[in-house]
Order: structure tokens, then C-alpha cells, then sequence
């Protein structure tokens, strides 16, 4: 049950550790390459599926876009856009926060091909300011515009404007050099197959960007230097001086998707090094510094509750009790001091605007992955809170609430196992990342309408699923990479022994797709076991918690 930290070890700070420990340990597998068991197996299929797949791009007579999206305004990240050319149905698209960051950077989006001649273009673009605080400026800006198409690449481009003039959408001729600012855009999204194709396919001999990709796709003799970011994070852990290290990583600048979840590990970890001693102000700063959403905002807001709570440095003595005793005998030390015969004491003055602040990010947890440690605790911490500020029929419909969410996550994990058995998750997981509309999907983001997104998310995260989901997900993306090259093939060239080497290589990544499901399969029960164990004991704890205040005194008056 959730309780202030005392200085010692307590079941939150154990179960906090557990958390923390099982984040580190998916954000570092997730920086590593492939299984070992496919080391040597998946580099080959990815690079014959690359020359096989450039091949045909380079013989292909089916027009490359023209039309491209881009952004010129600093601070901003493009959410979404609507393109429609002339009669056509419109194009639709959602930006992940990697896209749109890329964008940002100076990278292109491909959109249409556009035939020569005379078009219109309607379209509209959503976008917002790049903090990542709730209720951040929103921007929008429309265009509908005439115009005479030539082969020349074209590029709309969004910028937020100024106090004196609102956004804008501009239509001018594509500046610099447009493959390589589309290569910027599927590195920066975390597409490296298509990123070394493209770069395969224009001919462009571009060394940092073809070595960026080959890297991530394990292709390159310096592909270890992938888990750099990782490296640097365990370095930093046992460094004689860790703080020092773990602040550089940190304060980290503009990063690439990977080196931003390392820099939120960071402050994460130096958040609760900084809490666990008595500085709270300290562990504000850290936790305020990560990304919402991102793969530790629920560790930070629940961080971040605590950090009002925690007794600070200055004022602790080692004989100051929690608000929730952590014995029998502070049990009982309490209940004499408490104005309830049976209940913790209700806090007043600075500690009940204590227990006031720590409910501001902790209510920001509710609705979000009940899967989530960080979640279900603060699912119990909410209702404890209450509790102490004499609450005490909130507190009760939260921790009902906190049931019904658990149980349910239970339901939930009962309907993974069997829809891993039958081969369900996986092909949702196919779906999601073969769709065209979003971004949002190939980055396994939470969303809290998206009820497929949270297990895969919580997969994605945990250290024994990393690396047999990421080994699934690359030998599919080649799977739908050569399935859309023999489609070329067939219509535009029909080069018969080049169609006999794509089935042949159909074949094999069929093979090795079939062996990688098996081995995912069996990590994705492993995981869902010990989900299922962390959900058993936080319902227990609800229920426990729920019995105490059905315990209350009846008359209420703490005499």
C-alpha cells in the first residue's frame, strides 16, 4: 500500500525498485542490437533484402512524390495534416513525436506525385508548440491553391507564424537536397530499412546517414556502436562520481529518438537518487524534465507526487514517523496521537497542502496503463492521500475504483495469453505497423483511446520481450518491403530470374519469420506471467486498503 517513504526500506520503496530496475532494463534492451540466436542470421536476410529491394526501385517506372511537407518554424512540432489534390480522395496523416521532431530538424515528408500540369491543392496542417506541457499552443493554417506541376519537387510548407501574423501553409519548390531530407525523415522516425533503401535506390553516397541506417538494422561493422547510448547509461550507474555522469546525459541536447529515451532514464533515475535523499526540490527539477508522453512519464509523475510527501533533508529527524506507520508499534503510536481509533491521522496546515500538491501529478496517472507499476501505484496512492486530508468517501470510491481498474488489468493479461496462443496480438501488431495513416502506431506509443497500444507498449519496454519483438518486427518490415518489390516487378518489368530470387528470398524470410514469432511467443507469456503477479499483489493491497476503511469507527467521532 502506498505510504510516505520512511528511511528505511518499505514495500513502496521495494516495489518503486523493482519498477525502476525492470524500466532500465527494457530502455537498455532496447537499445541493443538482435537476439544473439539471430545475430548472425538477420544482417543477411536484411542485406539481401536491400539489394533485392533497390534493384527493383531503381528499374521501377512508378513516379516518385513531389510533393512534400515540411516545417520552417522553430519550437513547433507538426500533429497533423489533410492534403487533397483536385478531385482526389484526401490524405490523411497523424505525425509521431519522432516524425515531428524530425521534421523540425529540417527533414521532408514525401506526400503525392504530381503529373505535370494544372492542379489544386487543399490542405491543412494542426500543429503545436514543442513543450510538453498540457495545454501547450495549438497552430493551424489552410491553403487552397491553383497551380502549374513541372518534374521539379515541390514542398508545403508550414510555419507558426508571429504576434502580427498567424500560421501559414506555403507552396514553393523543395530547397536543398529532397532525397536526402527524406532519408533525415525515416532515420529520424526510427525507419531505418526504408532509410537505406531510399539512400540505395536515388544513388546518394551519403556516409553518415547510410552508416545511421546500417547500424540500426545491424548491417554495419561498427553496428555495436548502436548501444553506445545504453553503454554510456551503465557507465554512468557505476562511475565514481554517478550523479555527474547521469546529469550530462541528462541535459542532453537535440537527440535522436533513442538518445531522448536515454536522456528521460536519466533524469528519472536521478529524480529518485535525489529523492530517496531528502531532496525534494532536486528531484522536482528532474522529474519536470521528462517527456510527456514518453516511456517514463507515469515513473516521473509518480516521482514527482512523492517529492511533496518525502521528508526532506532538512527537516527529518531519525525518529520522524510517515503519516503511514511501518510497524505494528508505530501503528499503534500513531492511532494514540490520531484523532481516529482506527484510521491514520488527518493531516492539517503545510501537510495537508503537502498531500494537496502530490494529488496534482498523481491525478494525471488516472486512466493510463493500468499494467504500469508506476500506474498502480498511483491508483493507491491517490485514495491514501485522500485519506489523510479526511476525505474519506473519495478515498473509498478511488480505491473501489482501483479494483475495478486492477481486476480488469488481470482480464485484460487472461485475453493476452490467449490471443498470443492463437496468433491474434501478432497480427494486430502487423497491422499497426504496416498502417500508412499514422505514426503513432510504428512507435508504440500509449494513447489513452488506444487499447491495443498498451500491452504492445508494455511488450516493447520489458527486458526478456525487447529483443525478440524488435528481431519480429525487422524480419516483417522486410517481409512488406519485398512483397511491395515483386509487386513493382510484376507491373513494370517482368524480369523472370530477378522474380525467381525475390520468391526465393520470400521463402527464407518466411522461414526466419515463422522461428522469430515462436521465440516472441514464448517471451511475451514469460512477461505476461510476471505482469500478472504485479497486478495480483497491487489488487491485494487495494482490497486490504478497502476493508480499513470499511473498518471505520461508524460514528466517526475519534473519540
Amino acid at each position: 500500500m502506498p505510504r510516505t517513504p520512511p528511511p528505511n526500506a518499505s514495500r513502496t520503496e521495494a516495489r518503486r525498485s523493482r519498477w525502476l530496475a525492470a524500466a532500465v532494463a527494457g530502455a537498455l534492451s532496447l537499445c541493443a542490437g538482435p537476439a544473439a540466436a539471430a545475430a548472425d542470421t538477420l544482417p543477411a536476410l536484411t542485406r539481401t533484402t536491400l539489394e533485392l529491394a533497390a534493384e527493383v526501385g531503381r528499374r521501377s517506372a512508378e513516379p516518385r512524390p513531389s510533393l512534400y511537407a515540411g516545417v520552417a518554424a522553430d519550437g513547433v512540432l507538426l500533429r497533423e495534416l489533410r492534403v487533397q489534390l483536385d478531385d482526389d480522395a484526401a490524405l490523411r496523416y497523424q505525425f509521431s513525436e519522432d516524425e515531428a521532431r524530425a521534421l523540425a530538424a529540417g527533414a521532408l515528408k514525401p506526400l503525392l506525385a504530381l503529373a505535370p500540369g494544372a492542379h489544386r491543392l487543399r490542405a491543412e496542417f494542426v500543429a503545436r508548440a514543442a513543450g510538453d506541457k498540457p495545454g501547450a499552443t495549438r497552430y493551424a493554417a489552410q491553403l487552397d491553391r491553383r497551380f502549374t506541376a513541372d518534374d521539379a519537387p515541390l514542398e508545403l510548407r508550414f510555419s507558426a507564424g508571429s504576434l502580427l501574423a498567424g500560421a501559414s501553409l506555403e507552396l514553393q519548390a523543395a530547397a536543398g537536397d529532397v532525397a536526402l531530407r527524406e532519408v533525415d525523415y525515416l532515420l529520424g522516425s526510427e525507419r531505418p530499412f526504408e532509410a537505406a533503401l531510399r539512400l540505395a535506390v536515388s544513388g546518394r553516397d551519403d556516409a553518415p546517414r547510410r552508416d545511421a541506417a546500417w547500424q540500426a538494422l545491424g548491417l554495419s561493422a561498427a553496428a555495436s556502436d548502436a548501444a553506445a547510448p545504453a553503454e554510456r547509461y551503465r557507465q554512468a550507474l557505476t562511475a565514481a562520481d554517478g550523479d555527474a555522469a547521469l546529469r550530462a546525459l541528462g541535459d542532453a541536447g537535440a537527440l535522436s529518438p533513442q538518445g531522448l529515451r536515454l536522456r528521460d532514464l536519466a533524469n528519472v533515475t536521478l529524480g529518485y537518487r535525489e529523492l530517496r535523499a531528502g531532496r525534494g526540490a532536486a528531484a522536482i527539477e528532474h522529474f519536470q524534465r521528462v517527456r510527456s508522453p514518453g516511456p517514463y512519464s507515469n515513473a516521473a509523475m509518480l516521482g514527482l507526487g512523492w517529492c511533496y510527501l518525502w521528508p526532506s533533508a532538512e527537516g527529518a529527524r531519525p525518529g520522524d514517523a510517515p503519516l503511514r506507520p511501518a510497524s505494528a508499534d508505530a501503528l499503534a503510536a500513531a492511532r494514540r496521537q490520531s484523532p481516529f481509533r482506527y484510521l491514520q491521522a488527518v493531516a492539517s496546515g503545510a501537510r495537508a497542502d503537502d498531500l494537496r500538491r502530490a494529488l496534482i501529478p498523481w491525478a494525471e496517472l488516472l486512466g493510463r496503463d493500468p499494467l504500469d507499476p508506476a500506474v498502480q501505484e498511483g491508483m493507491l496512492a491517490i485514495p491514501y492521500a485522500l485519506d489523510h486530508l479526511g476525505a474519506h468517501e473519495q478515498a473509498e470510491r478511488h480505491y473501489a475504483r482501483a479494483i475495478t481498474a486492477l481486476e480488469g488489468a488481470r482480464a485484460t493479461l487472461a485475453a493476452a495469453r490467449a490471443e498470443i496462443a492463437d496468433g491474434r496480438l501478432l497480427a494486430a501488431l502487423d497491422a499497426r505497423d504496416a498502417d500508412t495513416a499514422s505514426g503513432w502506431p510504428r512507435q508504440l506509443v500509449e494513447q489513452r483511446d488506444d487499447a491495443e497500444a498498451v500491452p504492445l507498449r508494455v511488450f516493447a519496454a520489458a527486458d526478456e520481450a525487447a529483443a525478440p519483438l524488435r528481431e519480429y518486427r525487422q524480419l516483417r518490415s522486410l517481409t512488406r518491403a519485398l512483397d511491395a518489390a515483386a509487386a513493382q516487378l510484376a507491373a513494370h518489368d517482368g524480369d523472370a530470374a530477378l522474380a525467381a530470387r525475390i520468391n526465393a528470398q520470400r521463402a527464407r524470410l518466411a522461414r526466419a519469420g515463422d522461428e522469430a514469432a515462436a521465440r516472441l511467443r514464448a517471451a511475451l507469456q514469460a512477461v505476461l506471467l510476471g505482469l500478472d503477479r504485479q497486478t495480483t499483489r497491487a489488487l491485494a493491497e487495494a482490497e486490504f486498503a478497502l476493508a480499513r476503511v470499511y473498518d471505520r469507527d461508524p460514528h466517526g467521532d475519534g473519540s
